[in-house]
């Protein structure tokens, strides 16, 4: 009896792990399996920190272009598609300088920085770009003590709640690389120009980035979903996401897959959806592998601890029972 104990120990653990992995997801599962699957969107993002939350529900950028021949473009985007204004004092951009602005529209200081260092290497062209000036109006509700799992949406509009007065935070910064020496002295860095104002008032962040790159690795950023279900919309604050930064598997005014029990649509999980390559295999994959360990990373480890375990247990019960010869020993 004593041995059998002995022998049963690790398969025992084994069992409870896998038991524990399936517990932890057992909701996910249910709805990956039985729920209804449709299509839907990440329309907000939430940064949540100690009793200090902001709401994302909107963002406008600006973006002006200075090309080496003095040429200026401007465009304008709004959730990160762009409008149709564009202003420009030479021919249309070309595709090269439209992939610029596409680039920096969604991208954070180091995207910028990336784009004038490459477009500085292409140094006969009079139509590289030597200056971005970028402006970031992000509309929301911050410094919330709490955001709510279900959120309303009024007029396509998300609202927290009973909260009536959003908040706006502008943050503009301009990057020169119209003198390369002045950049290389000054060790690589384009930035000249940084402000942030939150309601008017200026505001320190703890990185001189734009809104959702300026924050500490400790602030938890979590996307907010909708989708349709039985004729309504729906807007749900996301169980997973990352900290120190948005995740590349649930991107902001993306589209993203939802499931959801249809006698209650509002219970309902979302998953990344990494959308097609684009050219782009490595940011895809990516995508994808953000996406499952965001989605199954804490279960799937307990599950390869337990399964450790079993095989651990297996072979120690294989060697009990079937020892094997003894090697024969010459005196």
């Amino acid at each position: 009896m004593k041995r059998f104990l002995s022998l049963s120990i690790f398969p025992l653990i084994g069992l409870a792990l896998l038991m524990t992995a399936v517990t932890w997801s057992s909701r996910d599962l249910r709805l990956l399996f039985n729920g209804q699957e449709t299509e839907g969107r990440i329309v907000g993002m939430t940064l949540q920190r100690d009793g200090r939350d902001d709401l994302l529900v909107g963002v406008e950028t600006a973006l002006t272009l200075t090309l080496a021949d003095g040429t200026r473009i401007k465009a304008d985007y709004r959730n990160y598609a762009p409008t149709d204004n564009l202003e420009t004092s030479a021919p249309p951009p070309s595709a090269e300088l439209r992939r610029v602005l596409s680039d920096v529209a969604r991208g954070d200081a180091e995207i910028v920085r990336w784009a004038l260092l490459r477009e500085s290497r292409r140094t006969e062209d009079p139509r590289r770009v030597v200056r971005i000036e970028k402006t970031e109006t992000i509309h929301g509700y911050f410094d919330l003590e709490t955001i709510p799992t279900l959120l309303e949406s009024r007029d396509g509009q998300i609202v927290p709640g009973n909260i009536q007065t959003p908040s706006t935070a502008v943050i503009r910064a301009v990057f020169d690389f119209s003198n390369p020496q002045r950049v290389a002295a000054n060790k690589g860095e384009s930035l000249v120009e940084y402000q942030y104002q939150r309601n008017g008032v200026a505001f320190t962040p703890a990185k001189k980035n734009f809104f959702l790159n300026a924050e500490p690795y400790t602030t938890r950023f979590l996307p907010v979903f909708g989708f349709e279900a039985n004729g309504e919309s729906i807007t749900q604050l996301s169980h997973i996401g990352r900290h120190g930064g948005p995740t590349l598997a649930l991107r902001l005014y993306e589209k993203c897959m939802v499931y959801y029990a249809p006698n209650n649509p509002a219970e309902a999980i979302v998953m990344a959806a990494p959308g097609p390559v684009d050219g782009k295999p490595l940011l895809w994959f990516s995508r994808l592998c953000e996406g499952f360990f965001g989605q199954w990373g804490s279960s799937s480890l307990i599950a390869l601890a337990g399964l450790g375990f079993l095989t651990t247990g297996a072979l120690f019960i294989s060697l009990a029972v079937w020892p094997g010869k003894t090697p024969l020993t010459i005196p």
